[in-house]
């Protein structure tokens, strides 16, 4: 399994200095317990509703551009700015997943469990942020782990911030070492308990987890798959973050070129949407068409909602939520602007509404309407971040009395990306 390490040995030695000054800075170094399992928990989506860019919002092409590291700034997961969503005295109130949160505290009070929280997450420059944030909520972690690269920032500019060589090549490696450095070091270790939200990283450990047990570094491995959790939507700070990202990144790139240093030693290029965006360059955000839609004028909206809320609610209502699910994560928002079309109309169109879906705080409502000869879906309520998959889901319908005559106009869905200055 490539750079998925099994023994110390195999580490080369500047993760392993890195990897000892960790385990020496923690909580635990100074304790006297023989802890038996390692309980580790992810941080972004697992314990914290991390931000995301909204699909509804931004150009798929424009959020592999922000999260590019080193394209717009450092890029998403590696600016601080992505995690600056809550002021310190409100303790980050509603961005907590409140389930793990309490697997966190139960790992805490019993001795025989070791509690380390395990993250990409850079330590620069995170590092103080996090154990703020994890303060305020009462997580007293044994080890925190956040990725060292670089190692050290010597360069403040923004467009150079994060060109420090790496010691881990991905992620993932840095994980695995990091595992492999504790059992290492806490021999008393037999079990390990993972907490991931991520797909691909719950397939991965659980290989590996797996091939632990066989070569009897472990006696038990067992990871837990965990909804990758959203916050509450909220498009006026994504869209003020994302234009400071782009102002920032901006600045950063003149304040180069004033003091004559040369930008094409470490300038990130990509294809994105048909062009080539490279860092090198200053950006300004534009809006581009993306789907084409039927639009609904203000007042047939209202109207619609006024119409569908009750079994909205009526079918909510049946079904059991958390607290912190229904008011603190990701909902379905009421939109109930546009029917979803497959390819532009005319100007005017006249549409039915023929049925609605079952509403689920996943899915949200949907009307089902005939337009012409085709059968098409009207958003009522959805989560944002599924907006992309909105015509591709399946639907259970009910059947409602016909509406006709209703009108709407052909455009489209207008999506925002970049466009160089």
């Amino acid at each position: 399994m490539t750079l998925m390490r099994m023994k110390m040995e195999e580490m080369i030695p500047p993760q392993q200095k890195i990897l000892a000054n960790q385990f020496r800075n923690s909580p635990y170094y100074t304790q006297q317990r023989e802890p038996v399992t390692l309980d580790i928990f992810d941080f972004d989506s697992t314990l914290f509703l991390s931000p995301l860019l909204s699909c509804n919002l931004w150009h798929s092409s424009f959020i592999d551009i922000i999260t590019t590291e080193n394209l717009i700034g450092p890029g998403w997961w590696r600016d601080i700015r992505s995690l600056q969503v809550d002021a310190l005295d409100s303790q980050w109130k509603g961005f907590w997943n409140e389930d793990i949160v309490s697997q966190i505290k139960q790992s805490m009070l019993d001795p025989t469990h070791m509690t380390v929280l395990l993250t990409g997450r850079r330590y620069h420059p995170f590092h103080q942020l996090i154990e703020s944030m994890l303060a305020t909520k009462g997580l007293q972690f044994d080890v925190i782990g956040l990725r060292p690269d670089p190692a050290q920032v010597f360069e403040q500019n923004q467009f150079m911030f994060n060109f420090e060589p790496n010691v881990f090549a991905t992620t993932m490696e840095f994980k695995t070492c990091f595992l492999v450095h504790l059992l290492q070091n806490v021999p008393t270790l037999k079990n390990i308990v993972m907490w991931d939200d991520r797909t691909s990283h719950i397939s991965a450990f659980r290989n590996y987890l797996e091939m632990m047990v066989c070569q009897n570094i472990i006696e038990t491995g067992n990871i837990i798959s965990v909804p990758a959790a959203k916050p509450k939507y909220n498009p006026v700070w994504e869209l003020e973050t994302v234009q400071n990202m782009i102002s920032r990144h901006n600045d950063a790139v003149i304040e180069l070129k004033n003091r004559g240093k040369l930008l094409e030693e470490n300038v990130v290029a990509i294809e994105a949407n048909g062009e080539v965006v490279s860092s090198d360059k200053m950006f300004g955000l534009k809006k581009i068409p993306a789907i084409p839609i039927l639009k609904l004028d203000d007042e047939l909206s209202k109207q619609l909602k006024y119409m569908f809320e009750p079994d909205y609610i009526q079918d909510l209502s049946t079904m059991t939520y958390s607290e912190w699910q229904l008011y603190y994560a990701e909902v379905p928002e009421y939109f109930g602007t546009s029917v979803l079309l497959v390819k532009p109309v005319s100007h005017h169109k006249e549409f039915t509404i023929l049925a609605r879906s079952k509403a689920t705080l996943k899915d949200g409502m949907v009307l089902q309407v005939q337009l012409g000869q085709d059968k098409l879906i009207l958003p009522l309520w959805y989560k944002p971040s599924s907006f992309n998959h909105l015509s591709r889901k399946t639907y259970i319908w009910i059947p409602v009395p016909e509406i006709n005559s209703l009108r709407g106009n052909g455009g489209y869905h207008e999506l925002m990306s970049i466009e160089t200055l």
